[in-house]
């Protein structure tokens, strides 16, 4: 097994980001220890983004190999700010402050109270329970009249921060200048809090009850009563699901759409602490008694896999993700010592990849073909062949992802039931089949290894686990074909008890779109190919999708996504068709303004129809760059405005990025930026339809590994939150 190689960064005497690299093909095991980071210190808690990592030891603050990040003594919890740019620390009674992960003793804010005393005049403080010294001393500050901080959590975006405290508020701040943006009013004190990835909810662990608020209105959704006191609760990464662990050594998760309770893991056994999905949401961890970690899986409800961690001292596990390689990773502690563990060998989620691939199928099949008249696509195009193709491509689908899973799976012969003549075939992991075998033959299976299987086709249950729905299986002692087929026998389920069913005739609906949406980039071309602007080696793609979802109250909405992109595909165009080496104002670039018209044409044509006043839209800019290093300092002018510690997708991963006049650009990413930042600059001063809808951007950077100008693209989604409302 190779070595996971780490390196840090300095920054003015501190290193300050940890970048872990892992080599070698898949873990022999499900999830094994790969790396570990021993420490003189005793490890109380930690946290970390992708790439960063920090622990508290008796009140101090340091990184990995023991480097210090504040000089402080008095710490007593910390929240990473999930771009990894800084760390919130919350130290007894005081106001949280903000540090600088870069920079050694660097406080950027403090979260002073804003309002004034009159305005607290005659506010109490609400009793609440925090376990342990520090919890004590927080009580006891409460219990004189002090306000004091009880928990804090950063949103998954990097975008707000929040801290509930003694009065019973969740106070929200932004993270450009940490100010109080709202103030939600509990009856309780909130000890545990988090923020749903998709900014939909915050929930609440007050006591015995967990509070639902809904972030957007800040009003409370749901109440739900637990059996103990709620210590931690934790949302997956797509939002579906909460974990929450109570006090009487429980797990419980609940689906988000309904808040029901889907799962009680209860005889796991011991003090459950740190629940942490896993990033597909298919597992969960969770330390038991500090001394093992726990792996269940969500979908058999049955534990996957126990760590044991002897002899104790384990206070959390934490999955991650490096999204630019899909490599999945635990991070735990040890009484001194911080492990990551590779967790690439847990079996993916083959439901949800399934179901992408399948989606992706079905909505190229839905399309209507080159050549194709009204009358034959309404014959291959509708409700009822459409359920009959998406079984065929889940059937096919499902074939590709389990591979050739009978030759590792030693088929052996079972038992024969004499009534009906059907002989049992088992598997060590398969499901085991039944073939009908007259009982004259009985006697030539004597050995599954003289049975050879073929043109075998799968199918995912429930549990995400693979079943033979048909086989041909070959007895080579006799030479006969006995064949399994389940698949007749198959029913096939309503599409609309699908979570994921999008109605056929919103489909062909974005289909017909679509071809709109061309006909539209082709007028512009034509228009800028007459104007001697571009040419043919200008690229653009245009498409659409519809994405079904689940609103804040837990409604079934269907998602509009609108993408654009263009590319240079000849480097010897690349310089005056789009941006010069180096190049970052958009107006200079003329595929990029090209690409500019085609989405000002479509949303203020026919498009409009879907940005009624106050809709939501999210739009998603990637910028690029190619890998031709920048020497010395690009000027920037400010036109796009200052960026600090700017959240940012970088390769898939969520980091931060600055760039300021007085900085300049000296870096690729800094450079894919700006080019992101005037598309949106573009658009928030143009497209006049986005006027009045409630926009959220989200910046996106690649950097190719190659030099060339053909590889600086833009890429822009829009993505319409709940387009098609149903009538």
């Amino acid at each position: 097994m190779d070595e996971m190689k780490m390196w840090f960064r300095p920054v003015k005497g501190i290193a300050f980001c940890i970048v872990a690299a892992f080599f070698g093909g898949q873990a022999m095991a499900q999830v094994q220890a790969k790396r570990s980071f021993p420490s003189a210190k005793r490890i109380s808690a930690f946290d970390n983004t992708t790439f960063c990592t920090a622990f508290l030891s008796d009140g101090s603050l340091l990184t990995i190999r023991d480097i210090p990040i504040v000089d402080l003594r008095d710490v007593d919890k910390i929240a990473f700010n999930p771009t990894g740019s800084s760390l919130a620390l919350m130290r007894g009674k005081k106001p949280v402050s903000i540090y600088s992960f870069r920079d050694r003793n660097k406080k950027l804010f403090e979260l002073k109270e804003q309002r004034k005393s009159k305005e607290l005049k005659g506010r109490k403080n609400l009793n609440f329970f925090v376990p342990g010294p520090v919890g004590a001393e927080l009580m006891k500050d409460a219990s004189k009249g002090d306000i004091v901080p009880v928990a804090m959590c950063y949103g998954a975006d990097a975008r707000n921060f929040l801290v509930s405290n003694s009065l019973g508020e969740i106070i929200v701040y932004d993270t450009k200048a940490y100010l109080p943006q709202a103030y939600i009013q509990g009856k309780a004190v909130a000890t545990a809090i988090t923020m749903s990835p998709n900014n939909y909810f915050i929930a609440a662990g007050t006591g015995k009850n967990i509070d639902i608020w809904n972030f957007q209105t800040k009003e409370l959704r749901t109440s739900l009563p637990m059996p103990a006191e709620v210590t931690e609760l934790v949302f997956s990464a797509d939002a579906s699901q909460m974990a929450v662990v109570t006090a009487d050594k429980r797990l419980t998760i609940f689906d988000t759409k309904t808040w029901d309770k889907v799962d009680i893991f209860d005889k796991i056994g011991g003090t459950l602490t740190s629940p942490s999905f896993h990033p597909d949401g298919k597992y969960i961890s969770v330390v038991k008694d500090g001394n093992a970690i726990v792996i269940m899986n969500l979908k058999n409800s049955v534990p996957e896999q126990t760590l044991d961690e002897n002899p104790g001292g384990v206070t959390g596990s934490r999955f991650f993700v490096n999204k630019q390689t899909s490599d999945v990773f635990m991070l735990s502690n040890r009484a001194k010592g911080l492990v990551f563990w590779d967790a690439n060998g847990l079996n993916p989620f083959f439901g949800k990849l399934m179901s992408k691939e399948v989606d992706a199928k079905m909505n190229e099949w839905v399309k209507m073909m080159q050549g194709e008249s009204m009358e034959d696509y309404a014959i291959r195009v509708n409700d009822e062949t459409r359920l009959k193709q998406q079984q065929l491509f889940a059937q096919e689908v499902a074939t590709e992802l389990a591979g050739d899973r009978i030759s590792i799976d030693n088929p052996f012969v079972g038992e024969y039931d004499a009534s009906k003549n059907m002989l049992n075939i088992g598997f060590n992991a398969l499901p085991a089949i039944a073939l009908e075998v007259p009982s004259n033959e009985v006697g030539d299976f004597k050995d599954g290894k003289n049975l050879k299987f073929d043109n075998a086709v799968y199918v995912l249950n429930d549990k995400d686990e693979f079943e033979l729905a048909y086989v041909e299986v070959r007895n080579e002692t006799t030479n006969k074909v006995y064949i399994y087929d389940n698949i007749g026998r198959t029913k096939l389920t309503a599409l609309e008890a699908d979570e994921n069913f999008v109605p056929l005739e919103i489909m062909q609906q974005a289909s017909r779109e679509e071809i709109q949406l061309k006909e539209i980039k082709e007028a512009v071309i034509e228009e800028k190919k007459q104007d001697k602007l571009i040419t043919e080696n200008t690229q653009i793609d245009v498409r659409t999708e519809v994405i079904p979802g689940v609103d804040a109250n837990g409604n079934k909405i269907l998602n509009y996504k609108v993408g654009y992109q263009y590319e240079v595909i000849n480097k010897e165009f690349s310089a005056k068709e789009d941006f010069p080496s180096g190049g970052y104002d958009i107006e200079r670039s003329n595929a990029a303004m090209s690409l500019m018209k085609i989405i000002k044409n479509a949303f203020e044509g026919d498009f409009s129809k879907y940005l009624s006043e106050g809709k939501q839209v999210k739009v998603i800019v990637t910028g690029s760059a190619d890998a031709s290093p920048i020497r010395g300092r690009i000027a920037y002018n400010g036109q796009y405005g200052e960026f600090i510690d700017e959240p940012y997708y970088k390769n898939g991963n969520l980091d931060n990025i600055t760039v300021t006049k007085a900085s300049g650009i000296t870096t690729n990413e800094q450079l894919a930026l700006m080019r992101a930042a005037g598309v949106k600059d573009y658009i928030e001063k143009n497209v006049t339809t986005l006027d009045n809808t409630k926009n959220e951007y989200e910046y996106h950077v690649e950097v190719a590994k190659e030099r060339g100008g053909e590889f600086r693209k833009i890429n822009v989604e829009f993505v319409i939150m709940d387009a098609f409302p149903a009538k």
